[in-house]
């Protein structure tokens, strides 16, 4: 049975916590994640505001916001483009984040350059999926075998502590754009740079791949209030103590639905 005939029942969780620099000093969470599911589509995104810009919190719902939106949209459209010219399904997508930063920055009336985060994100769809990327943290995949693997490193600018934002001017060089096929038994797992400290061996570029197959696992056989509760107190009294930094993650996991012939 081809991919596109099945119906796949979709798992998703996401979550952020405020890191304790920002508890300390009184700032809210700068992260920002989210998830969306509809028939035979879901995509997770997630983005991490730059600490040292007033309105990055803002600019990371925007983006996840928007590209979430044209992802759910125009997914069809975006695959069919990302394999005949992935230049231009980046400049797709980098133009309708940049269109959402840049009404934020009239609504808040500040600079473009406040609203400065990363964002990572991955839709599926009928056997499909299309991850992207810019700046730190990680997408980690699970393929239908089982086997974990980094999707997508982090980049870092000069210095461990820097990185690229979606406000950049240079972004399109740093826009990294995946798409491939999973079914049954795949999953996801996206995070920003303070969960990647857990979850991410800077050391040999490899995820933690008991911990995240641990996490998907959960995904896909537990309740959505029982996976959150779950993602709480992992960002809370696991991940959260091994930086300062604010951290985020979210999950996507497959399961399938085969439809009858006479479907």
């Amino acid at each position: 049975m081809s991919e596109t005939s099945r119906s796949y029942i979709y798992r998703t969780s996401c979550g952020q916590h405020t890191g304790r620099s920002h508890i300390l000093s009184g700032l809210p969470c700068q992260d920002y994640a989210a998830a969306r599911t509809q028939q035979d589509f879901a995509c997770i995104a997630l983005a991490d505001g730059a600490g040292s810009k007033t309105h990055s919190a803002d600019g990371a719902r925007a983006v996840v916001k928007a590209v979430m939106r044209a992802l759910a949209d125009r997914f069809e459209e975006l695959w069919t483009l990302s394999q005949d010219d992935p230049a231009e399904a980046c400049a797709e997508l980098l133009a309708g984040c940049r269109s959402a930063l840049e009404r934020q920055a009239i609504r808040l009336c500040c600079e473009y350059s406040e609203l400065a985060s990363t964002l990572l994100f991955v839709a599926h769809s009928k056997g499909r999926y299309l991850a992207g990327h810019v700046g730190d943290g990680c997408v980690v995949h699970q393929q239908e075998d089982g086997q974990i693997a980094v999707l997508s490193h982090p980049e870092n600018g000069e210095y461990t502590n820097t990185t690229f934002f979606m406000t950049d001017k240079t972004v399109e060089q740093h826009f990294r754009l995946y798409r491939g096929e999973c079914g049954l038994g795949s999953g996801f797992v996206i995070m920003s740079d303070g969960t990647a400290e857990s979850l991410y061996r800077r050391a040999d570029r490899s995820p933690a791949t008991a911990a995240v197959g641990k996490i998907i696992a959960w995904c896909c056989t537990a309740s959505a209030k029982k996976m959150r509760d779950a993602l709480t107190a992992n960002l809370e009294n696991s991940f959260a103590s091994k930086t300062t930094d604010d951290c985020s993650i979210a999950v996507l996991s497959l399961t399938t639905l085969t439809r009858s012939a006479s479907a």
